[in-house]
């Protein structure tokens, strides 16, 4: 028993885990896109799981979402700045308020 759990430790060990740049993921996910190969020749060429591939592939087109978005998610996040201030100000009215008459109570009693 012990023989083993020091294999398995051993080959646990000396996993060695890939990794890509940003441009050998968009040119995988490129490839595949462009539909002369299937994913899944793709993804065996560059030995890695269909489920990476899509995953890196998810996260390109979401990148690219959201440059594309460009105005129309500047303009609603301006109108969400906006919203805050005007809430920011209201409160700092209300706390104001708040101050003044725990004053007009001190000075009463």
């Amino acid at each position: 028993m012990g023989r083993s759990t020091d294999k398995e430790t051993r080959l646990s060990e000396q996993r060695k885990y890939r990794s890509w740049t940003a441009q050998q993921k968009v040119e995988i996910v490129l490839a595949g896109l462009r539909g002369d190969r299937s994913v899944r020749e793709v993804c065996r060429e560059h030995a890695i799981s269909e489920t990476l591939y899509y995953g890196w592939r998810d996260q390109l087109l979401e990148a690219g979402r959201e440059r594309l978005a460009g105005k129309e998610e500047r303009s609603g996040e301006r109108e969400l700045r906006r919203k805050i201030r005007e809430l920011e100000r209201a409160l700092g009215r209300k706390t104001y308020e708040l101050e003044i008459a725990g004053e007009a109570l001190r000075g009463w009693e």
